[in-house]
């Protein structure tokens, strides 16, 4: 809290409002609830009661014991002060008794108040006399949209990505059958190129083997049968013992004498 002589009133207002600026509004509320009840709280100040009010009324007059006092009734929760240790040193307690919250400070170097607050647990507006009040209620459904906003733009952020990786695969799928389909396309060429190879060195059917001429240039009959002379006589060939071609070159009669055509 600010030390501008205010602090107590800081502190208090930090609990209450959940902002220590609403210290003069704090601050009013008491003096005004002292005068209400100056028959009672005068019998703690030796100096005259309304001098002590107008006093106080000043935003730079710190607050002491008979202030605690009264805005421990005015918000109906205990004032617990604390000073260098986690049990109070003091506590003031409100008109009735109740469970809510007690306000928690801590006094330091005997001049000097700050706020001590319990992180897990809400205290702003208790003591307000709002109606159905929940402490808390409003973090506690802020807290929940921000959750379900949370989710919720999690989820959306979820699904664009899930169709970013349906989109990407998408394509991917179309990229890779469009270069299986090339590839079977061009394999496709390829073999019908290579058969087309294979047609064309295919040989063609064989000529026939010439055949035997005679002397006069007619065909010759096999081995055995007449074959003609230039004079027109026949002439009978054996079939030769070493073949088809005689070692000398010439067909050669049964006495191994040539025989000339």
């Amino acid at each position: 809290m600010k030390e501008d002589g205010a602090c107590l009133f800081r502190a208090v207002a930090d609990q209450v409002y959940g902002d220590q600026d609403m210290h003069e509004v704090v601050r009013k509320h008491c003096m005004d609830y002292l005068m209400k009840n100056a028959d009672y709280f005068s019998n703690y100040v030796t100096e005259d009661f309304t001098t002590y009010i107008n006093r106080k009324r000043k935003s730079t007059c710190h607050g002491n014991h008979i202030e605690m006092q009264a805005m421990a009734e005015m918000y109906n929760r205990p004032v617990e002060v604390y000073q260098y240790g986690t049990e109070p040193i003091n506590t003031f307690h409100g008109i009735q008794h109740n469970e809510d919250e007690p306000i928690r400070v801590s006094y330091h170097r005997n001049i000097h108040y700050n706020s001590v607050v319990n992180p897990n647990k809400a205290t702003i507006g208790v003591g307000l006399g709002l109606p159905s009040f929940k402490p808390g209620l409003a973090e506690q459904s802020l807290m929940k949209s921000a959750i379900k906003t949370s989710e919720e733009s999690w989820i959306e952020q979820q699904m664009l990505e899930d169709k970013k990786r349906a989109t990407d695969w998408e394509a991917t799928n179309e990229a890779i059958e469009e270069q299986v389909a090339r590839e079977s396309y061009l394999q496709w060429l390829r073999d019908q190129e290579k058969q087309a190879r294979q047609v064309g060195a295919v040989p063609g059917p064989r000529p026939p083997p010439p055949t035997a001429r005679g002397p006069r240039g007619g065909p010759c009959p096999p081995r055995g049968g007449p074959c003609p002379t230039r004079g027109g006589d026949l002439v009978y060939l054996r079939p030769s013992p070493w073949g088809s071609r005689p070692p000398h070159g010439g067909p050669r009669s049964p006495r191994g004498v040539p025989v000339h055509l």
